[in-house]
């Protein structure tokens, strides 16, 4: 992250910007935190260059208790289980922060049975509702810290967040998301890492 202090503020100007065509106008909408998932936030991760269509949104709402649907209740369980998470930076070590995140890893395994689900949907997904703990993990993500495993992933991202800890919350501090909540510490970590 130090790498990008220098262009921080004009990459985060740029994407909460409501003219440049980032997502940030309309995916950074919470909706509603505490209810259960809906096809609504599973298509909105599509504002962040996903694919879902109905054949991969569907078939989690249908009944029965397929691998599709396991994967629901899964994504379910893991916004019930982070809603009251605290942030992702404030975690004291890897060890806290992988056990605080069970429900969300757990979400990933289950995806794994369900043709187009992949840990890169279940965190686009799962993030917007939960942007304090839940890290989205894409190729840009992986690419910055070049590792491909979802867990390598988070380690790097909070040592990184760790060691520039004082800028980035100075700098989260200065935006609100269109509906009036705090940036994330991790939401700003991503569109730093996202943005061109």
């Amino acid at each position: 992250m130090k790498s990008l202090k220098d262009v921080a503020a004009r990459k985060l100007d740029d994407y909460t910007s409501p003219s440049k065509g980032y997502a940030f106008n309309t995916y950074d909408v919470a909706g509603e935190p505490d209810a259960p998932l809906t096809p609504a936030d599973v298509l909105m991760a599509n504002l962040l260059s996903l694919k879902l269509s109905a054949r991969e949104v569907i078939p989690l709402f249908n009944e029965g208790d397929g691998p599709a649907q396991e994967l629901r209740k899964a994504l379910d369980h893991a916004l019930v289980e982070l809603r009251d998470a605290k942030p992702f930076e404030t975690f004291e070590d890897l060890t806290a922060l992988e056990e605080a995140v069970t429900s969300f890893a757990k979400a990933n395994f289950n995806s794994i049975s369900v043709p187009e689900w992949t840990a890169v949907t279940v965190s686009k997904v799962l993030h917007r509702r939960r942007p304090q703990i839940v890290p989205l993990y894409d190729s840009r993500g992986q690419d910055f810290y070049g590792v491909r495993k979802p867990e390598k992933f988070r380690a790097a991202l909070w040592e990184d967040i760790q060691d520039n800890l004082d800028w980035l919350s100075e700098m989260a501090s200065t935006k609100k998301t269109p509906d009036g909540r705090e940036l994330s510490v991790l939401r700003l970590a991503d569109i730093l890492i996202w943005t061109p």
